[in-house]
């Protein structure tokens, strides 16, 4: 009995050794790059249905709660160490956005072709900005002042250019509501009289050589439709187009920085000679404006030649020789005014 006893003290005492793998463990399917469940930075966890030895050993157990809990440290270890695998960055659309930004600026450029009402403004702003700032800084000139002769130019520019441009924007957009006044007295006309409506069609008509019976018929279908009769009218009878909604905006913009672009020319030399030297910048004026009114006026006369398809090279000379004489009139009266006025005014 005693020798029983000490055999069971002495097994109770004994630290077990850690288990050795089971041939079914050693012949695992899973290769240890694919295990199912991952290796956490070199530690080695427990073996299922076991509890450590307050030696320092490890000892089965049948206990479902150890169970559960080995099972849920490992399922959130798990989780841990593929987390990280599994989340994805979201991209950034930045670099995207951009370019496709950037392709469509391209394509308006490629694609972009002045309308003829553009051009025409275009023409205005510069005509009128390289003749008045040139007669007015070349008039300052017979002051002796190359300060003088900036300020002023400036001021008269930036004056001039806001005055140009919001002059075009609100002829743009009294043209509108003109458009549309025409539109509703033409309504009313197809409304209340269409014997008149109908007198006007046939009026449009009747320099066509159509018969009164064709007439009457192209009448009858127009009738059936007020909108399309007051359509027809508008743009046979009246002969109007609508305008652009945007016409007033562009209007504006075209005509003022055209009015800038052709003033800020003169305006150059003065910025490049001394406060002194007012005469010898007038000079260098004078002849860089010759050849910018003579170019203007030449490539202005090529443009609407080409439209009109009247190409001429003597019309288009004559163009630009026009343009000269109109700036460097301005410029030469501008002069002796300001000459004779200055003279004859005392200090």
């Amino acid at each position: 009995m005693s020798v029983v006893l000490l055999k069971n003290l002495f097994q109770f005492k004994r630290p077990l050794a850690p288990r050795a793998k089971s041939a079914r463990s050693a012949k695992s399917p899973h290769p240890p790059s694919q295990s199912p469940i991952p290796a956490i930075d070199r530690v080695v966890s427990p073996p299922l249905h076991s509890e450590k030895h307050p030696e320092g050993s490890w000892i089965e157990t049948t206990s479902s709660a150890d169970l559960e809990a080995q099972t849920s440290i490992i399922h959130s270890s798990s989780s841990a160490a593929e987390s990280p695998k599994c989340k994805k960055e979201p991209q950034s659309n930045d670099s995207s956005q951009i370019t496709s930004w950037f392709r469509k600026a391209c394509l308006a450029v490629r694609t972009f072709r002045p309308t003829p009402r553009m051009i025409s403004d275009a023409i205005i702003g510069l005509s009128d900005g390289m003749t008045v700032p040139f007669a007015l800084t070349a008039g300052l000139s017979s002051l002796g002042n190359t300060r003088i002769v900036v300020l002023g130019g400036l001021a008269e520019l930036i004056a001039g250019m806001i005055s140009m441009g919001v002059g075009g924007a609100l002829g743009a957009k009294a043209e509108s509501e003109g458009y549309k006044a025409s539109v509703a007295d033409t309504t009313r006309l197809v409304t209340n009289s269409s014997a008149e409506a109908s007198a006007l069609v046939h009026d449009v008509l009747h320099p066509f050589d159509f018969d009164l019976a064709q007439r009457d018929a192209v009448t009858a279908k127009l009738m059936q439709s007020t909108e399309r009769m007051v359509d027809y009218l508008m743009r046979f009878h009246h002969q109007e187009k609508q305008p652009d909604p945007s016409r007033p905006m562009a209007c504006g913009i075209t005509i003022g920085l055209g009015y800038a672009l052709g003033g800020l020319i003169p305006l150059i030399p003065y910025f490049c000679v001394g406060n002194h030297e007012v005469l010898k910048a007038l000079w260098i004026s004078v002849g860089t404006m010759v050849v910018t009114l003579f170019l203007f006026g030449y490539g202005k006369t090529v443009l609407l030649a080409e439209k009109n398809q009247d190409k001429s090279t003597w019309k288009a000379i004559k163009g630009g020789l026009e343009m000269v004489a109109i700036g460097g009139g301005s410029a030469a009266v501008a002069v002796g005014l300001v000459h004779g006025i200055n003279s004859n005014v005392p200090e």
